[in-house]
């Protein structure tokens, strides 16, 4: 237990001392009292509509999987799902990646769905974000492929492409080997009692849970229904930084594709693995105004209005839920 909380603790310190670093390049060179000027233009009717579209989007996630549920045989309530989406979320602020284990592990323990069956779903999602991430991707540089795609090639897919390239032919080998390696031993500790037949037992229980989350997918009769509310999930983003981008006068003439670039832009910030995006959000969207002509300074004005907006939703509603699924989990299951 202890090296649990350890090795906790200690990623926590990892990640916050780059979130720190990123903050510090992020406003090194910037003036606040510019900065604090640009809060005094501020629209608060267009950050409360896009706070609204955001707990729109939270819920639609929260409604998409529990249809991945249903495949399992299961179908929790609509509110202990909202609850651990947004515990999730709130978890994420402490520990980059560690929302997905929290959401986890609240509905596992209000349901009888098991951990790693739910582990499983969440991958599915993942996949299913991603792939929207990417479609969201080709439109912004169809639409204006000489300014957005430009942008997005040089910044996003070129530094990518470059470390492919330079990757040598043995490190390719290798990672192939250590692959295959894995998965003939995680087959044979099925297959066998090498590590005792409690813990073999065990794993044999966690990977077949996870199958069977990944198996979800398939196995769901509301496949149609899935894509769907990942498309207006993403849309709801879209709508969300639209409204955002109302909220400053600096960036009041923006588009809805630019928008769209924007939210696309800032969702690549948002992967970098720091407590909730901070400084990789802030330093990325900042520069990708530039495109329209927005001064580094200006952009962060909008950086920090959409971040910091959402971000203290994801506290408030984070802590909410936290109360509300340890009530829950107090009441013994029907």
């Amino acid at each position: 237990m202890k090296s649990i909380v350890k090795s906790r603790l200690f990623n926590f310190a990892v990640f916050f001392s780059l979130a720190i670093v990123l903050l510090y390049y992020a406003f090194r060179s910037v003036d606040f009292t510019h900065i604090a000027q640009g809060f005094r233009e501020v629209s608060y009717f267009w950050i409360a509509i896009s706070l609204l579209i955001a707990l729109i989007a939270h819920a639609l996630r929260a409604i998409r999987w529990g249809y991945l549920m249903e495949s399992l045989g299961h179908k929790p309530p609509f509110g202990s799902l909202f609850a651990a989406v947004m515990f999730g979320y709130l978890a994420n602020l402490a520990l980059p990646r560690f929302g997905e284990v929290a959401k986890c592990g609240s509905v596992s323990r209000v349901s009888r769905i098991r951990f790693e069956s739910l582990v499983g779903t969440v991958v599915v999602e993942r996949a299913a974000d991603l792939a929207m991430l990417l479609i969201a991707t080709v439109i912004v540089v169809l639409v204006k492929i000489d300014s957005f795609g430009q942008y997005i090639y040089s910044r996003i897919v070129h530094p990518i492409e470059q470390k492919v390239i330079h990757i040598e032919g043995y490190k390719i080998v290798i990672l192939l080997v250590m692959a295959i390696a894995f998965l003939l031993l995680i087959r044979f500790i099925l297959k066998s009692d090498f590590l005792g037949e409690k813990l073999n037992g065990k794993i044999r229980s966690a990977v077949i849970g996870v199958i069977d989350g990944l198996k979800s997918i398939y196995r769901t009769p509301r496949v149609i229904q899935f894509a769907l509310l990942s498309v207006l999930i993403w849309v709801s983003y879209w709508l969300m930084t639209w409204a955002l981008l109302c909220s400053t006068p600096i960036t009041s003439n923006l588009t809805g594709w630019d928008a769209l670039f924007i939210m696309v832009i800032g969702s690549y910030g948002m992967t970098v693995p720091v407590q909730g995006g901070f400084g990789a959000y802030h330093i990325i969207t900042a520069s990708a105004l530039g495109i329209f002509g927005i001064t580094y300074e200006n952009g962060l004005i909008f950086a920090i209005i959409s971040h910091e907006s959402q971000t203290i939703l994801l506290v408030i509603a984070g802590i909410v839920s936290m109360v509300y699924l340890y009530i829950k989990q107090r009441k013994p299951l029907a």
